[in-house]
């Protein structure tokens, strides 16, 4: 009986840990780049559980759209990517970006989106080599 207690009283504790715990990485700049020969329109980026968005208008053929700002938590919200193709309106799932284990927390990262030549979408975290 007091074997099952304390396995119990383990896993709240496990869990509760689990739910406190925060990311120790920061971004600070958010890149879009068009690698398609179409003219990109209405990007948006939403994370659902802030509320925070990024978008671009137009995004020419080969061209990129891009923000940098004060570094923030990345807090591993699930995001939604919208964006028109063409003549097509496309939309991502909601999705959770992961950061790549080899990073180093003491460096920002950078989000990525590329648009590929065929109008889907590839997202990823990149490295900025400062800290600022």
């Amino acid at each position: 009986m007091k074997k099952s207690y304390a396995v119990l009283i383990s896993g709240l504790l496990l869990s509760a840990c689990a739910t406190s715990y925060e990311s120790p990485y920061f971004y600070n700049e958010i890149l879009i780049i068009n690698n398609s020969r179409e003219m990109i329109q209405d990007v948006s980026i939403r994370a659902g559980e802030s509320g925070r968005m990024f978008s671009c208008g137009n995004i020419a053929p080969r061209g990129i759209c891009s923000d940098k700002f004060p570094r923030r938590r990345y807090m591993k919200s699930p995001i939604t990517i919208a964006w028109v193709f063409g003549s097509i309106a496309r939309q991502t799932d909601e999705f959770v970006l992961e950061v790549p284990a080899t990073f180093d927390f003491k460096l920002s990262l950078r989000g990525v989106l590329e648009i590929t030549p065929g109008g889907s979408i590839s997202a990823y975290f990149e490295q900025v080599n400062s800290i600022e």
